[in-house]
């Protein structure tokens, strides 16, 4: 395949994973907004087997779980491994890219959809101290983004197949921990962690695809 071809080719394939993404998104997006009562069924489906069984170990466990996702940490996390590309890689544009990718993606982008559905977080007990919307989670989107992101980053800088079997598995398993904490604690409806899992999914699907397209290229 010549070269010239293969670029609008990898881009159609990124558009439509965005696109397929964005369709359950989409649809969670009406349900908010029309408040509907299958969504609110989906919710109770879908939280039920989670809430049922709360215990004062599994709180302790999700509870530590959660921070993962938090903004602290998001942060700390970003900013760590912007310096690293920064000062032990000298690639400022990887850490650039990194860094717009999680600050844009789950702070900007969450808090705008947040604003604009500004739906409420459930009734049921908090075990954790959590204000501002409910839809969509923005731990989810963080932490899809962000571990997403480095996994797709240690993918790209190493050649062992097992290590990027490993970390793809680990940061797949961090992500979904995190979105299964953010119900146990009652803090956010499944349709906001699935909902948050897809936005954040579509946005780094484009991102590593720019990244692959336009900076992997200039190394």
């Amino acid at each position: 395949m010549k070269t010239s071809t293969v670029k609008p080719f990898y881009t159609s394939i990124i558009f439509l994973i965005c696109i397929l993404l964005l369709l359950p998104f989409g649809v969670l997006a009406f349900g908010v907004a029309q408040r509907s009562e299958w969504l609110n069924s989906f919710d109770r489906f879908f939280a039920s087997p989670i809430l049922v069984n709360r215990s004062p170990v599994k709180t302790t466990f999700y509870s530590l779980i959660t921070d993962l996702g938090g903004t602290f940490f998001i942060v700390l996390l970003t900013v760590l491994v912007g310096l690293y590309f920064i000062w032990r890689k000298k690639d400022s544009k990887t850490a650039y890219w990194f860094v717009f990718n999680v600050a844009l993606g789950a702070g900007l982008l969450n808090q705008l959809v947040k604003f604009l559905f500004q739906r409420t977080r459930p009734t049921i007990e908090h075990l954790v101290l959590q204000d501002g919307y409910s839809f969509p989670s923005g731990h989810s989107m963080a932490s899809l983004i962000c571990y997403g992101g480095i996994a797709f980053l240690i993918i790209q800088f190493t050649r062992k197949t097992w290590i990027k079997w490993l970390v793809s598995l680990l940061a797949a398993l961090i992500i979904i921990i995190i979105g299964i904490s953010r119900i146990y604690l009652g803090v956010h409806f499944p349709s906001d962690v699935i909902g948050g899992f897809c936005l954040a999914g579509s946005w780094l699907v484009l991102s590593t695809g720019f990244y692959s397209i336009k900076i992997k290229n200039q190394h």
